[in-house]
């Protein structure tokens, strides 16, 4: 008889045996797809949070290992800042799709009435002469990086132009909502005040001011982080804080700003003469970068190509990096998923090994016989492997679909347990590559599906277990001496 024909008839005539090994295959593969189906998940939203985070890179100081230094190191550090031909060689990578660098100053202004937010609830009070409610944010970037990436949009006038932006003209973009409560046009001017206030015993003086006149060529609108929040209203006064803070900026070449920290600084030194040493080798200059990238995934090749450009203490933070900090609930789970998939696979090795052992013990008088009939070792040893992955391949089928439903009300419960132990989300802001996504936006983000991946992976995984289970218990038909059996 073929041995195909005896193995089925094998699977049907022993059914208390082929329903207890289904019956294992069934439990042990709810947990393997279970975990498998996890890790499709948790990765499925890593991938599309940190699409949603963005590319933008930047270089800043490492503040982590400022904190660690001792009071000693801390004194003996030589703080230096990022050159522009550092910040303009990290530019020309492959890995940038455009970058800007940007200065930035705060002005105030007579004439000009800051905007405070549309109920004034969280109006920014000034003491003293001066208030400096503006901040002008540089740019050497032409068409404006925010506009770019779509953090801002232009909504009246122009954008600079390389002309503007390389001769620091006096031309700016502001907000709409600046723009609206001051009644200003695109075309019209605008006055700000660059200030030198000179602090004595009796009090504050404004020591010096110069007016800054400012042709308006642009008005953009940004989205507010309120707007995109469903937290609470405590939550919400601080979005509203940042946005009033957007709402206040205003965009200027850099050149400009530069201008305008050189008078303050000449001003500084006529106040307090003895300040002159401090700029023996000139004033120094302070830019933040910001690079664009081609794709989340050039993230990790570029932090390692810039950072042996980089002076001391100097590293890449990117907007990829807050990843960490919003889906611990995620990454927790994932590491407990991979845990127990590792164990599943190894449980199921012994157990489905031992298993299939013990029939074949049962089973070795009709083996032995199958072999002194002449029966090829290998063609036993086929029969064997036909009726264990038949019952594997039923058992998997069925386990394919439960667990999935059991991923999906074991990662719910886990991540609403770990979302309530962490009570703390950390707050990650950076300017230039500020995002608005939390960790709800991650929990919303996961969702276990029963995808062509998921399948095919658990297909894979599975029957590979079972197979190497199936392998080892075999060497025992290899052993086995017909004639003693039968004896």
């Amino acid at each position: 008889m073929n041995f195909l024909k005896r193995g089925l008839l094998s699977i049907t005539r022993k059914k208390g045996k082929s329903l207890i090994l289904l019956a294992i295959i069934f439990i042990l593969g709810n947990l393997i797809a279970g975990a498998i189906s996890i890790q499709q998940a948790t990765d499925s939203v890593e991938k599309s949070i940190k699409e949603r985070l963005g590319t933008g890179a930047t270089i800043d100081y490492d503040h982590d290992a400022l904190n660690q230094m001792s009071e000693e190191e801390w004194m003996e550090f030589e703080w230096t800042s990022l050159s522009i031909d550092t910040i303009r060689q990290v530019g020309e990578l492959q890995y940038v799709k455009y970058y800007d660098y940007s200065t930035s100053t705060y002005l105030a202004s007579d004439d000009l009435e800051s905007y405070q937010g549309e109920n004034n609830e969280y109006e920014v009070m000034y003491d003293g002469i001066y208030h400096p409610e503006f901040r002008l944010k540089g740019t050497n970037y032409a068409p404006v990086i925010d506009f770019e990436e779509e953090k801002s949009r232009l909504v009246d006038g122009r954008v600079f132009t390389e002309e503007e932006i390389s001769n620091g003209s006096a031309v700016t973009i502001i907000s709409k909502k600046l723009a609206d409560q001051n009644q200003v046009s695109v075309g019209d001017s605008i006055v700000l005040t660059n200030g030198v206030i000179n602090y004595t015993e009796s009090g504050e003086e404004l020591y010096d001011s110069r007016d800054v006149v400012l042709e308006v060529i642009g008005l953009f609108e940004t989205l507010t982080l309120a707007e995109d929040t469903e937290d609470s209203d405590s939550d919400n006064g601080m979005w509203d804080w940042m946005d009033i803070e957007a709402q206040n900026m205003l965009y200027v070449p850099n050149d400009l700003i530069l201008d305008e920290l050189h008078y303050q600084i000449e001003k500084e030194i006529e106040m307090n003469p003895e300040f002159a040493m401090y700029y023996e080798d000139g004033i120094e200059e302070h830019y933040t970068p910001i690079y664009v990238l081609n794709s989340v995934d050039d993230v990790e090749p570029f932090t390692e190509e810039v950072t042996p450009l980089l002076p001391e203490l100097y590293i890449v933070k990117s907007a990829v990096d807050q990843y960490d900090s919003i889906a611990k609930p995620i990454q927790s789970m994932s590491k407990l998923s991979g845990y127990v998939l590792i164990v599943s696979i190894i449980a199921s090795v012994l157990i489905i090994g031992l298993v299939v052992l013990l029939f074949l013990r049962d089973r070795k008088r009709e083996l032995g016989i199958y072999l002194s009939l002449g029966e090829r070792r290998g063609r036993v040893i086929g029969q064997i492997l036909l009726e264990v992955m038949l019952v594997a391949l039923i058992g998997i089928a069925l386990s394919l679909f439960t667990g999935n439903l059991l991923a999906s009300g074991v990662s719910e419960t886990l991540m609403t347990n770990d979302d309530q132990s962490s009570g703390f989300e950390e707050i990650y802001y950076h300017d230039d590559i500020n995002t608005n996504v939390t960790t709800d936006d991650v929990l919303e983000s996961y969702e276990v599906q029963l995808s062509s991946t998921y399948i095919l992976w658990f297909l894979v995984v599975g029957l590979l277990t079972v197979l190497v289970s199936t392998v080892i218990p075999l060497l025992y038909i290899v052993r086995l001496n017909p004639k003693k059996i039968l004896m």
